[in-house]
């Protein structure tokens, strides 16, 4: 008795063939991560970057859930979707941060600028003397 298999055969697959990858759902992940990785490291600029992939992400799950037989990737299109979320969030914030950072700043060198000088070498001078 041998053990292969006969001219022709092809064993059957286990479960049921998955449909592909919607051909969107990787590019809505990578501008979600792209996004937030910027708005975390690079002080708000992902706020540009991470609606992108917030939308596309969003956009992708309604397909694939219109017609699950056709397109599979929904956790690809769902990581671009909360990742672009949290990475519109973080850069709001961060931007908030800066802007308030520079008025801040802003403030501070006016308010600086106006104050008069109250005290003198002379009148330091005349507090020294006057103490010994």
């Amino acid at each position: 008795m041998t053990s292969t298999p006969p001219p022709g055969y092809q064993p059957a697959p286990y479960g049921f063939p998955q449909p592909p990858p919607h051909p969107e759902a990787s590019s809505a992940m990578v501008f979600g991560i792209v996004g937030l990785c910027l708005s975390v490291m690079c002080g708000g600029i992902g706020v540009f970057i991470a609606p992108f992939g917030w939308i596309k992400g969003k956009r992708v799950m309604a397909e694939i859930d219109a017609n699950p037989a056709a397109y599979g990737g929904r956790s690809n299109a769902q990581a671009g979707f909360i990742t672009g979320i949290i990475g519109t969030v973080f850069g709001a914030l961060m931007m908030l941060f800066w802007i308030a950072y520079v008025v801040f700043i802003i403030v501070m060198l006016f308010v600086v600028a106006e104050v008069e000088p109250t005290t003198t070498y002379d009148s330091v001078n005349a507090m020294l003397s006057s103490r010994i």
